[in-house]
């Protein structure tokens, strides 16, 4: 599993740059979890909770993760990913994945934070951004 940003397609190398330079501006420290994966990994990935011990992390077997067309983050507290999707590190009243979510969308990026399941109920994926 990739965490660097020049594993994925171009375009999303654009547009994380974009996306970047916004959350920095915003000050809001991040880091990225998580660009390319193998299919092996994000098969691994979706039996964790199913067939094997954990949390359920993933909804899918066909990730975008696999072709270089997403990425995840984790909003830094103190240096370390914080996962509490109403840490407000910036201290202005907006969660900060919730403002990472408006930025990703701003630079083109479909943000995770809008995903629903195929009924129409949210399934939300904060840390997750990709090429719209």
């Amino acid at each position: 599993m990739s965490r660097l940003i020049s594993d994925c397609l171009p375009e999303l190398q654009e547009k994380a740059e974009a996306f970047s330079v916004a959350m920095v501006n915003a000050g809001i420290p991040f880091m990225y979890t998580c660009t390319r994966r193998t299919q092996e990994e994000q098969d691994a990935l979706y039996a964790q909770g199913r067939t094997k011990p954990g949390k359920i992390v993933t909804w899918t077997r066909k990730s975008k993760h696999i072709d270089g067309k997403a990425f995840d983050i984790a909003i830094l507290r103190d240096f370390k990913p914080c996962w509490d999707v109403k840490v407000d590190v910036n201290e202005n009243e907006i969660p900060d994945y919730e403002e990472a979510g408006r930025i990703g969308e701003s630079v083109g990026l479909r943000w995770g934070g809008r995903f629903r399941n195929s009924k129409g109920k949210p399934r939300p994926d904060y840390p997750h951004f990709e090429i719209a």
